[in-house]
């Protein structure tokens, strides 16, 4: 198969030529008959992207020096003040992520220790330990318990750190600092967190310790990440162009005395900045009293401020109602939209709701991605030859709809196939005129799509479009198509560069539109970890497909059960 290259907005895409022979076969063949035991296949924790509230502070919690010295800090040796100050940020703000800076931990009594004690059970909390710049040593002085470096509270389950030095050792061997970068993969979240603190001054070793943090978060390209820190320097500094050149940022505001912006949230573009629903910095925290020996209490806690970001979260692909499970819409022969509330198993709640009363006859829908940006999965439907965005209102009814596209022939085909081009903004791909298109979302003019462009060459006029999402479980949106003439169900696997790769079979024969005239991709419907689908049969009934694996470990049809057992004859499309 060939694959001509097209560029375009900095993505690199293919057209993909269908004129070669179809590969060789190797899924087991679909009876026309299927089971009618209904039975629920065992679910796997689903990822989902909850919201994120963050809070990142620098406590200075080692610091020496007394008032009216360069190193002086507030509450040095009262960290029970300094934890106290923390769980009441967690307290106003709901947080559920707590970044620390120059924090002393990994012994009882320490800073960490206390936190967590106050934190309570739900919580999980890591410590990556530095070195300071004086001497070399990790352990916290003049009575403090534990060592030196940052920390990471998560209100969940942490499944994995990582963490490394990004200072490269001083070449003069004078300086012995070492400061971590610490990262947290969180169970259920899509959202990896991770905190660092950068070296101050003007050391030329800056450079690299800031690149050595970008690609530390290199390894999670493909995944949200929210990096927070003292970062001790503007954005707009040189030295920082590694990250400010590939990750978005929050904060901007007096983070440091008053007078420097220091402290900085950045995060991965899959995370997109129309997911920041409020950012802060808490000045009411952080020591602006005058530095000198008679000046009295201080009046923060830090000479930092404490910085504050939610991030809104992301739908579960497929998921309507904001439950995290998929859920699946419908045409009726009354021209009906219908929504069915997805139990998790691949089953639904029972009955369904009519959530747009008329006007859908021959109208073609697809739902898979918050095109909006406010955190709630939205649905696409081609009514005549226009395209309409309606959004979702967070319970699975739907908005004002918005005009986003025209010009489609009557019949065309759509699916929202999630993010192809890795902009952090989900796509839409469509089929029409035997050729098959791209439509990127477009990330500047939300719900708004870019012009359309040609990814398939010919011989698209049979095939029938559906969107499972990550069928592979490598992170990106695949597509199945059904080839009307031969039965055969092909997966096309999404690429790292925002292509198609050669199709692969994905299930044998059985899947012409006389045995099964609907189908739709489930999104993991079953919470399995393999996307999965649904179809009707001539007979009028639904069956689910949990996905499964052959012998050579690719994803194919699993096995049918019955989910709706008569009706389904009346259904003009599924999605």
């Amino acid at each position: 198969m060939k694959r001509i290259p097209i560029r375009i907005s900095g993505v690199l895409l293919a057209v993909l030529a269908l004129a070669a022979a179809p590969a060789p076969v190797v899924a087991a063949p679909l009876g026309a008959a299927a089971p009618s035991k209904i039975s629920a296949p065992s679910a796997a924790p689903q990822r989902s992207t909850p919201e994120v509230r963050a809070i990142s502070w620098n406590i200075c919690g080692e610091a020496g020096g007394d008032r009216g010295e360069a190193g002086y800090c507030p509450y040095r040796n009262a960290p029970e003040q300094k934890v106290d100050q923390v769980k009441q940020l967690v307290d106003e703000h709901q947080a559920n992520v707590v970044m620390l800076q120059e924090v002393c931990g990994n012994a009882p009594g320490s800073h960490v220790d206390l936190l967590h004690t106050k934190l309570g059970p739900e919580w999980s909390v890591r410590h990556a330990v530095g070195a300071r710049e004086s001497d070399g040593a990790a352990h916290c002085r003049n009575g403090l318990k534990g060592e030196l470096g940052v920390a990471l509270a998560v209100k969940g389950a942490i499944e994995e750190t990582t963490t490394e030095n990004t200072l490269p050792a001083d070449p003069s061997g004078k300086d012995e600092q070492t400061l971590p970068i610490l990262c947290a993969t969180v169970r259920g979240w899509t959202t990896r967190v991770c905190t660092t603190h950068i070296k101050s001054g003007e050391d030329a070793r800056v450079g690299q310790q800031i690149l050595n943090v970008e690609r530390h978060l290199g390894a999670d390209a493909n995944t949200d990440v929210l990096l927070g820190g003292d970062f001790n320097r503007n954005a707009d500094a040189a030295q920082m162009k590694p990250l400010t050149d590939s990750l978005d940022r929050a904060i901007d505001g007096y983070t440091y005395r008053n007078t420097n912006k220091l402290d900085h949230f950045f995060f991965t573009r899959a995370v997109g900045s129309s997911r920041v629903a409020h950012w802060d910095i808490d000045k009411s925290r952080m020591d602006t009293s005058p530095n000198e020996p008679d000046s009295g209490e201080p009046n923060g806690y830090s000479d930092h401020a404490p910085i504050i970001v939610y991030l809104r979260g992301a739908p579960v692909p497929g998921d309507m109602t904001g439950d995290g499970r998929p859920d699946m819409v419908a045409v009726d022969d009354a021209g009906r939209l219908r929504l069915y509330s997805g139990r998790g198993d691949g089953t639904f709640t029972g009955g369904h709701r009519v959530i747009g009363t008329g006007g859908w006859s021959g109208a073609a829908v697809t739902h898979r991605g918050d095109y909006t940006g406010d955190g709630r999965e939205d649905l696409i439907a081609r009514i005549g030859g226009e395209l309409w965005l309606y959004p979702n209102n967070g319970d699975g009814t739907l908005g004002a709809r918005v005009r986003i596209g025209s010009g489609l022939p009557a019949d065309s085909q759509i699916v929202s196939v999630g993010d192809l081009t890795g902009d952090g903004h989900p796509d839409l791909v469509a089929g029409y005129d035997d050729k098959l298109w791209l439509y990127p979302g477009d990330p500047a003019d939300k719900p708004h799509l870019k012009p359309r462009i040609q990814i398939g060459a010919r011989g698209w006029a049979p095939m029938t479009l559906t969107a499972p999402g990550d069928a592979t479980g490598d992170g990106r949106p695949d597509l199945l198509v059904r080839e009307s003439t031969s039965g055969i169900l092909w997966l096309y696997r999404g690429r790292p560069d925002g292509t198609f790769d050669d199709r692969t079979p994905y299930g044998r024969r059985g899947w012409n539109p006389l045995n099964r005239p609907l189908i739709a991709g489930g999104a993991d419907a079953d919470r399995n970890g393999i996307a999965d689908l649904w179809a009707t049969t001539r007979e009028g009934t639904l069956l689910h497909y949990a996905g499964g694996r052959n012998a050579d470990g690719d994803p194919v049809d699993g096995e049918a059960t019955v989910v709706g057992r008569s009706g389904w004859q009346n259904i003009e499309s599924l999605a």
